[in-house]
């Protein structure tokens, strides 16, 4: 199943962040003395599992191969979310997010064969329960995680893995639904309700409001989002010594504003922000409101662009470039946005 290569763990775990380099963390909340620790229970257990699979999985129990694999899963986030906290460069953060979605898949496997077994008792259970805290320990993160770090084109494996029980029960949730909509087609228009309700569904005032009205609701969306989530597992987690607090961050606000391409200067410094991915994401830009175009036609934005009419017909163009003919036999050449926007140069 994996497709991606086995992780440098040695350089791995030498990213843990030295006391003297913590002082300058993104999160004042979370503790130096909880975070040595904290990296290596994650990052022993993602290389333990990831490392012990194999040898296992031909032997294991359904349950135990899904109980693992969600665990290494869990962890994965946890630790993205730690380290941004911690300040590591979000470069590291952007390069385990591909692990982080394998890993998701490789535990919806062993989670379905669960199902599929004696131990489940008849029972199909989401992969990420939408309605529960699964939403935003695993669904939320994982969604914006990999749109900030120029993932996009694959939300599609990223709705696959979390539509499963959720679609036949039909569990959608509005923001998820905005976020992915303009790179998984055919998902049909968005709900206007959010499964966990607060502080989620005051977002989606802003996909509602005129662009220039934006960079004010999502300004007030920060600054009551604490209080909106005091429902949400991370909800004061920073007290009683913290050592389950990774950083209080409006993953979501910072999508938001990368999607629809909000001036977030009125709002960067908030707290709760996350403003370095945020500012990381823009190198990988959403797709333009026309992303298709035709030979002849002034390209709306910088970016890479690809043609139907040949296999090898991405290239990257510049904003007022004009679109040329890529010597179709009609005379016609029809030109799309690349959703995969992370390549050199």
């Amino acid at each position: 199943m994996p497709n991606l290569p086995i992780p440098d763990w040695r350089r791995w775990f030498s990213w843990k962040i030295s006391e003297a380099d913590f002082e300058q963390r993104r999160e004042p909340y979370v503790l130096y003395k909880n975070y040595p620790e904290r990296f290596d229970d994650f990052m022993g257990r993602m290389h333990m599992i990831t490392t012990d699979l194999p040898k296992y999985r031909e032997r294991s129990k359904p349950g135990g191969l899904m109980h693992s694999t969600n665990q290494r899963l869990w962890d994965a986030l946890d630790w993205l979310n730690l380290q941004y906290s911690a300040g590591a460069p979000v470069e590291q953060l952007a390069e385990v997010w591909p692990y982080a979605l394998e890993w998701a898949e490789e535990y919806g496997h062993f989670d379905a064969l669960f199902d599929q077994s004696p131990e489940a008792g008849n029972y199909m259970a989401p992969h990420a329960a939408l309605r529960t805290e699964e939403y935003w320990i695993v669904a939320l993160r994982l969604t914006c995680f990999g749109l900030l770090s120029g993932y996009a084109h694959c939300m599609p494996r990223v709705m696959a893995f979390l539509d499963y029980a959720n679609e036949l029960m039909d569990v959608r949730d509005g923001l998820l639904e905005r976020l992915v909509r303009p790179f998984v087609p055919d998902r049909g228009t968005p709900p206007d309700t959010c499964t966990r309700h607060l502080p989620y569904r005051k977002l989606l005032k802003v996909f509602n409001s005129v662009p220039a009205k934006r960079p004010e609701v999502l300004k007030t969306y920060l600054d009551e989002w604490y209080h909106a989530s005091r429902r949400e597992p991370y909800i004061d987690q920073h007290q009683q010594g913290g050592y389950i607090h990774y950083g209080y961050w409006s993953w979501e606000a910072a999508a938001v504003t990368w999607l629809l391409r909000i001036d977030d200067s009125s709002y960067c410094d908030m707290p709760f922000y996350p403003k370095d991915w945020a500012n990381f994401a823009r190198q990988y830009p959403p797709p333009p409101l026309d992303s298709i175009r035709r030979n002849g036609d002034i390209c709306p934005q910088r970016g890479w662009w690809w043609s139907d009419a040949s296999s090898d017909s991405l290239r990257r163009f510049e904003a007022g470039d004009i679109f040329p003919d890529a010597g179709t036999a009609r005379g016609i050449t029809v030109w799309y946005w690349a959703l995969d926007q992370r390549r050199e140069g």
